[in-house]
């Protein structure tokens, strides 16, 4: 059932919301700007209401991932789900296997299936980008915060805020950084 879940977060990571949403106020989100679906490359190129529109639908579709996930098959399923749904997001079957920078699904994961971490990763991601004014600085530092959460939740028991074990907030931690960090280590180096 875990590959149920990890498949179904797929599916759902997968959904273009993003170029939907950008569609219907007549924007292409992949023609311009970054040509990344995103919030970031929507607030260029529409504005901060699309941008958050954006984010709310990528947040909802991480968190509904995780939700669908532990309802098929426990925590083990929602980590599933979850990271197939950033895998979704971050190689896009529509978009022959390009996709989004993963951010904003990611952001959902971490609300549903590691709430306590969640307002950290938040506030490491919003001071690093008022530092730095870059969203991939920002991004990779949440990725090592990520990493030193998961050996303190592994090594010291953190809490998780509901039903994760440690080996569920260390398989979660692994695939969110697996996807999140070689794209924006990327991103870093073309800019």
């Amino acid at each position: 059932m875990i590959v149920v879940a990890a498949m179904i977060g797929y599916l759902i990571g997968s959904i273009p919301t993003a170029g939907w949403i950008g569609r219907a106020v007549g924007i292409d989100l992949r023609s311009g700007g970054s040509q990344n679906p995103g919030a970031n490359n929507a607030r260029r190129l529409g504005g901060a209401r699309l941008a958050a529109a954006i984010l709310i639908v990528e947040i909802g579709k991480g968190f509904g991932a995780v939700v669908a996930g532990v309802a098929i098959a426990g925590p083990q399923g929602g980590v599933a789900a979850g990271v197939g749904a950033l895998a979704g997001n971050v190689y896009n079957i529509w978009y022959r296997f390009e996709g989004g920078q993963g951010l904003g699904i990611s952001a959902g994961i971490l609300l549903a299936a590691w709430p306590l971490y969640f307002p950290i990763a938040l506030g490491v991601i919003a001071a690093v980008t008022y530092v730095t004014r870059r969203t991939a600085k920002a991004a990779l530092a949440a990725m090592v915060v990520l990493a030193v959460g998961a050996v303190i939740s592994f090594t010291v028991g953190y809490p998780s805020g509901w039903g994760l074990g440690d080996p569920e907030v260390a398989a979660l931690a692994v695939g969110i950084i697996a996807f999140i960090t070689p794209k924006q280590l990327v991103k870093l180096r073309s800019a």
